[in-house]
């Protein structure tokens, strides 16, 4: 199912109107959450959707602590923002609509979005030349420098074709797998749908959300670790 929203000249495609469906749910989520943390009795055990809340961010800040380091709660904020969203954009398919990640505009802003902070952070965290030095000179031999610096200017570069296009590449294929096999099949692929579901929407789904989210967090520890 699509939604497109027309405001006047200009057009929201699906895309765009899921994701902002996506980002006004998740919002409202975390204001709910919020409520609910600033209610809770400290002296008490945690129980319902408190637990929930608390066994939810335990799990993430470790799976962050584990590829950041001790930076972890720094950036968990930022880290935790994203696999929500992804989560939650990547399944949608499970209630007819259709994923936002499912269109390259999305997945490149994402991805351009992610690095950015990534730079921004690492320039914080060890200022401007200090960042420039570690990320595109390194230990390379002074005669070498004018071969590895382009080099390393295009792998920089490079994380914004294959963030995007792996998260696009994958939430678009199980999309189109699912479409073939129901107009092969026709009504005989009914019985197959929920296992389908389960496999390309939310397997597919959460891997491809941990895989964005490891990847960003491995360039948000070389980003911000100084060189030995």
């Amino acid at each position: 199912m699509d939604i497109t929203i027309y405001l006047g000249d200009h057009t929201l495609l699906p895309a765009i109107v899921n994701s902002l469906i996506v980002t006004v749910v998740l919002s409202l989520f975390f204001i709910i959450c919020s409520i609910t943390i600033n209610r809770a009795d400290p002296t008490k055990l945690s129980k319902g959707f408190m637990f929930l809340i608390e066994f939810a961010y335990d799990a993430i800040f470790n799976f962050i602590s584990d590829s950041v380091g001790d930076k972890a709660p720094k950036y968990v904020p930022f880290i935790f923002s994203i696999v929500s969203y992804l989560i939650v954009a990547n399944l949608l398919g499970l209630i007819g609509l259709v994923s936002p990640t499912a269109n390259l505009n999305i997945t490149v802003s994402l991805t351009i979005f992610a690095l950015t902070y990534i730079l921004l952070s690492g320039i914080f965290a060890k200022g401007l030349l200090g960042y420039l030095k570690d990320t595109f000179v390194g230990d390379v031999p002074p005669a070498l420098l004018i071969l590895f610096i382009p080099i390393n200017i295009v792998g920089e570069l490079s994380k914004i074709i294959s963030l995007s296009m792996r998260l696009f590449g994958n939430i678009v294929s199980g999309t189109l797998l699912m479409a073939v096999v129901l107009q092969m099949l026709n009504w005989f692929a009914l019985p197959l749908f929920p296992l389908m579901n389960g496999v390309f929407d939310i397997f597919a789904g959460l891997l491809q959300a941990l895989i964005f989210a490891t990847l960003v967090m491995i360039w948000m520890k070389d980003a911000t670790e100084r060189a030995t």
